[in-house]
């Protein structure tokens, strides 16, 4: 990581300690060399700058355009890789500088939903994570993080945010019989639906570990 970046990174982990309490598990399964597109969920502000502090490497970002608009928040958002995309449109100019990023080796965070679910709950991905898994040629680190869309009850520890990471996956393992079809939305649809599918399958372990700790905690000594 660069010197800035790290500083940061290292002041954010703390904070969301100190904060939420979080949980990180299965960082180990990111890649520390090489191109990696993270793929998670999106229910929080508090998601990208989470997701990146609970990294073990320095990540860049896609955040809509219009944040941009504010010159003051353009250039911090810059000066910590983030990138603008318009939403909605076919944005050449935002795809290609997220593809950049990976073939040089990069980790790029994205969200598959699209934008931020305020219900909370998974949705369906837009073909664009697999479009740019697909032509980068990288692997799909899936996310799925809890807890972030309820900061009331982090002082009280009622509510900790947790982080989990999946094992790394190939496109075209994801794509399954897919994986032969030519280039087009089809394909990228079919990339989207098996990482939502893996991050589905973060969100039911942790699910099912809530649970098992909760019994534990019920049982009579």
């Amino acid at each position: 990581m660069r010197l800035y970046y790290y500083a940061g990174w290292l002041g954010a982990r703390t904070l969301f300690r100190l904060l939420s309490g979080w949980r990180v598990e299965d960082a180990e399964n990111v890649p520390r060399t090489g191109g990696v597109l993270v793929a998670s969920n999106h229910i929080s502000l508090w998601d990208p700058p989470m997701v990146g502090a609970a990294l073990p490497r320095e990540a860049h970002f896609l955040a809509k355009e219009e944040l941009f608009g504010n010159v003051a928040l353009g250039l911090l958002l810059r000066s910590v890789n983030v990138m603008p995309i318009r939403r909605g449109v076919a944005d050449l100019r935002g795809i290609t500088r997220a593809l950049d990023a990976l073939r040089r080796g990069e980790a790029l965070v994205m969200f598959p939903e699209g934008g931020r679910m305020r219900d909370g709950q998974l949705h369906p991905a837009r073909p664009g994570i697999g479009m740019i898994a697909a032509h980068a040629d990288v692997p799909v680190v899936p996310c799925y993080i809890s807890g972030s869309n309820r900061q009331r009850e982090w002082p009280s520890r009622r509510s900790r945010v947790r982080i989990s990471f999946g094992a790394p996956r190939d496109w075209r393992e994801l794509a399954g019989k897919a994986a032969t079809a030519p280039r087009g939305r089809p394909l990228y649809q079919a990339i989207g639906d098996a990482v939502m599918g893996e991050i589905a399958r973060l969100k039911d372990k942790q699910e099912l570990d809530s649970a098992s700790r909760g019994s534990a905690r019920e049982r009579p000594a």
